[in-house]
């Protein structure tokens, strides 16, 4: 396993659920950690309790400010070895009572915003031939669920960049994958699914668990579609 102890690492949605669990985590196995989120005053308190958290506001539909932050962030660490992207909203409903506009601002955050941090992030981790991305999707990427046709589409779209963006990024030694997490016990799953038991859904602390674990995992360890390598290595068939 590896020792992921003084890395860096840009996280986005930190300010609270599955976001907040892994700033913790990552802070507690010594990484240096850039909370990417909308409330500023959440992401104060976060970072007041973990001096090894480093708060940005930000919204990640903004491309300049994501490009400022990941700037800055290699500024002050000397590189980038993290991305995770955990930011999302959701959107639920029938079809027909979901409006376009709603559809739109669903796929720009989740499915724009990893595509606007992974595209400043991979430059970084492409020069220095190392790095680990990791997006957090659902499994309504996976699948599909009534009423669930935009955050649906836009998680579907966050696995699709995942895919092309590891075949992309695997000969420079980047890994880039995803969890895909069923229902989580958050205020999105309450929003979407309030019939669900309280006491059968997953833990925040548990996707931020299965997260530090492919983190640490050794690269002969990895198995995806398509083999993951470092630059100017052969696959092993």
């Amino acid at each position: 396993m590896k020792n992921i102890a003084g890395k860096s690492c840009i996280l986005t949605g930190a300010s609270r659920g599955i976001g907040r669990a892994i700033a913790l985590r990552l802070a507690a196995e010594e990484v240096l950690v850039t909370a990417i989120a909308r409330d500023e005053q959440a992401l104060g308190e976060l970072c007041a309790e973990n001096p090894g958290i480093h708060a940005a506001p930000c919204d990640i539909t903004d491309e300049d400010g994501v490009k400022r932050i990941t700037t800055e962030h290699v500024e002050r660490h000397g590189g980038l070895d993290i991305l995770i992207n955990n930011a999302g909203m959701g959107t639920f409903g029938p079809l027909e009572e979901v409006s376009y506009r709603d559809f739109l601002r669903t796929m720009e955050v989740n499915a724009g915003g990893t595509y606007l941090c992974m595209q400043a992030a991979l430059p970084h981790m492409k020069a220095a031939g190392d790095g680990d991305i990791i997006n957090i999707s659902s499994v309504v990427g996976l699948k599909g669920y009534p009423d669930q046709a935009a955050y649906g589409a836009s998680k579907h779209a966050v696995m699709g960049l995942t895919r092309s963006i590891a075949a992309e990024a695997a000969p420079a030694g980047v890994r880039v994958r995803a969890i895909c997490p069923g229902g989580v016990d958050t205020d999105l799953i309450r929003q979407a699914r309030p019939d669900l038991d309280p006491g059968t859904l997953i833990q925040t602390d548990d996707v931020a668990e299965a997260l530090i674990f492919m983190l640490k995992m050794s690269e002969t360890g990895i198995t995806d579609f398509l083999p993951i390598r470092r630059k100017g290595s052969e696959p092993q068939l």
